[in-house]
């Protein structure tokens, strides 16, 4: 199994970060963000303290937690 595989599951939709990309992403000011992803399209977004990958499945963004610094 790849180091990128066991990273990616570490990501849990109770995480205080996750929820709050969640919400964002899929809220209104979310909405430019996902018009703009293709169906199981994906990024990479990091912040000072987190790597997130958001997927967008059903329309929705899916945030999940890959890396805590």
């Amino acid at each position: 199994m790849s180091t990128m595989r066991n990273i990616e599951r570490i990501g849990t939709s109770k995480h205080p970060v996750v929820v709050r990309f969640t919400r964002y992403l899929n809220g209104p000011m979310g909405k430019t963000v996902l018009e703009n992803l293709d169906e199981e399209e994906s990024f990479v977004l990091q912040t000072s303290e987190h790597t997130l990958r958001v997927t967008k499945r059903n329309g929705k963004a899916i945030v999940n937690l890959m890396t805590l610094a």
